[in-house]
């Protein structure tokens, strides 16, 4: 378990299994929603392209709370609340939670201009 990691307890958002929520990265309606729940509520502090400013850069594989996608959708449901992440669990729906880890998901490896360096744990495959 990572540094900081919570298991989900906040918020009203049912937990998703890691099978249901890599299947929504298949899903184009769900990562338009992720998308547009990221452009709304994450790009200022992780930038447009998910390549990090105030907050981590999304697109390595390098993570403080872990890569997997659960583990992702638990970072983004209960906040890093003592970094200034809000839960955004109890703001967003539950299929909103889950379109966003969906759509971080998509963001590895895509390698944005102006990237910030790695931080925390290499996550393997």
């Amino acid at each position: 378990i990572h540094e900081s990691h919570r298991l989900e307890s906040e918020g009203n958002a049912p937990q998703a299994s890691e099978s249901e929520l890599l299947a929504l990265v298949k899903d184009p309606n769900a990562l338009r929603t992720g998308r547009g729940a990221f452009a709304a509520k994450c790009v200022s502090c992780h930038g447009n392209e998910g390549q990090g400013g105030i907050g981590p850069n999304l697109t390595d594989g390098y993570w403080l709370h872990g890569g997997k996608i659960a583990e992702i959708r638990n970072t983004v449901v209960n906040g890093v609340v003592e970094k200034g992440m809000p839960p955004w669990g109890a703001m967003l729906t539950p299929p909103e939670t889950n379109s966003v880890a969906a759509y971080i998901f998509t963001l590895r490896g895509t390698r944005p201009a102006g990237a910030k360096l790695p931080q925390g744990v290499l996550e393997k495959d």
